[in-house]
């Protein structure tokens, strides 16, 4: 999640800024085994359309991902993985 985060400070989005936004929404992404972005969706909004978009820019921008160890791809050929994305005002973006 650490790439996530790193895209996400580079690319904070302008109009959350310039309005100094804040919130926090749940994040489901489904990667295949190779690392690309299978499926998306805001699990739970954050009230601010701007940031559950950014949410998932920002999830596009850093893909694809590393793929799936072999030991991995030998159980699994998709992965969910759901998680609480933060935007705050002036500190930038965190997920947890």
């Amino acid at each position: 999640m650490e790439k996530v985060e790193r895209v996400g400070n580079l690319n904070f989005p302008d109009a959350a800024r310039r309005q100094k936004l804040s919130g926090r929404l749940i994040l489901e992404v489904s990667l295949d085994d190779q690392g690309r972005v299978q499926a998306m969706r805001v699990r739970h909004p954050s009230g601010e359309p701007v940031l559950d978009a950014a949410a998932q820019d920002i999830v596009r921008l850093a893909s694809p991902f590393a793929p799936f160890p072999a030991e991995l791809r030998e159980k699994y050929d998709q992965l969910t993985i759901i998680r609480t994305w933060v935007f705050e005002s002036g500190r930038g973006l965190a997920t947890r």
